[in-house]
């Protein structure tokens, strides 16, 4: 289980989009992850902001986001795809559960931005921002990945507080 040896990739089909919301169904709590039509609309929408790592033909973790105008994650952003915003906003970092506490969570997040920053090259509009929620428990996983903690955020998603996180590109 080398997270070396994992290929980093774009999902490629609602198959693929379908593996990742059970991943999320079963790595958050239900109060806060995507159901499988928000998980279709995403991927339909923005499927070069849906990231994974394959072990095979087996996804093991993945990242979903979609572009919004705002500088932050909105309530508003996690519902649409605004593809002329600047602004990605990353909506679900997930690992399945015999791929955690191998670093793959910072492997996908420092992969997703060399892609973001690939993909900017030949990009009509440009991503400018990466933006993120975070409890405060895995604030060191993003910081660790390069992002900025702005601070607690005004949205409002589950039970628990959440932290508006940052990295521009």
């Amino acid at each position: 289980m080398n997270i070396d040896a994992l290929e980093y990739r774009n999902l490629q089909s609602l198959e693929e989009a379908e593996a990742a919301w059970l991943i999320e169904k079963n790595g958050y709590p239900e109060d806060e992850a995507a159901g499988l039509d928000n998980t279709n609309y995403r991927f339909t929408h923005a499927p070069h902001l849906f990231y994974g790592a394959f072990a095979g033909n087996e996804l093991v973790g993945y990242i979903m986001s979609t572009q919004a105008a705002s500088p932050l994650v909105t309530h508003e952003s996690m519902s649409q795809h605004d593809p002329q915003g600047s602004t990605v906003c990353v909506h679900s970092v997930c690992v399945s559960a015999k791929w955690q506490r191998k670093g793959l969570a910072t492997q996908l997040l420092k992969k997703y931005t060399e892609a973001l920053r690939s993909y900017n090259k030949t990009a009509t509009v440009k991503a400018s921002r990466l933006a993120l929620l975070s409890h405060k428990y895995l604030l060191p996983l993003y910081e660790g990945a390069g992002y900025q903690t702005i601070g607690v955020s005004n949205v409002v998603h589950g039970s628990e507080s959440w932290y508006d996180c940052i990295l521009d590109l």
